[in-house]
């Protein structure tokens, strides 16, 4: 067999690097909807009871049946941490065709993020156990420091090693010591 007909070696396949995608954990931006309390307040930014107990009970919580709300308020007003409690109220305490999946406080990137560190923290690491473990660099997730910090605190004690990066860069993070005694 001459040279030009040898076939080509992936040598990244050949490395037995897996690959895991924090962007993986993400829950599609389609499945949280926005809720700002500031559209809830009057004119000047004031929330009051019975004008704001009026418009939640005329809101219609369907656009929020099964997915997940994130509850914000985009004004720097003040106001009182009852008026969450009564969204939530209004919220779950209809049939189940319009209950939301959950409720969570802060902005849709905020909750995106809370909901994928929660997924983190289930994850199954008895499938990387000893493995040789790539943290995908170039990820939709790339944003989120705090999704990168959170799959390495959970599966350093697990992997044989860690990188960052793509298979064909890769950047060593951890590697579990031998010791002989």
């Amino acid at each position: 067999m001459s040279e030009d007909s040898l076939p080509i070696r992936n040598k990244i396949q050949e490395s037995g690097i897996q690959v895991l995608d924090p962007s993986d954990f993400l829950v599609p931006d389609s499945q949280i909807q926005p809720l700002d309390l500031a559209d809830y307040m009057d004119e000047w930014g004031v929330l009051r009871e019975k004008d704001f107990r009026a418009r939640v009970q005329a809101m219609d919580p369907t656009p929020f049946a099964g997915r997940w709300v994130a509850l914000y308020c985009s004004s720097e007003a003040v106001w009182p941490p009852w008026a969450v409690m009564i969204l939530a109220v209004h919220l779950q305490g209809g049939d189940y065709t319009t209950r939301p999946a959950g409720i969570e406080y802060g902005t849709p990137g905020q909750v995106q993020c809370q909901l994928a560190l929660a997924r983190i923290q289930q994850l199954d690491t008895e499938l990387y156990r000893d493995a040789r473990l790539m943290i995908k660099a170039c990820s939709r997730a790339e944003w989120t420091p705090a999704l990168y910090l959170a799959l390495t605190q959970r599966l350093m004690g697990v992997v044989q090693s860690l990188f960052y990066g793509e298979p064909c860069s890769a950047f060593p993070i951890y590697k579990r010591r031998s010791f002989v005694a």
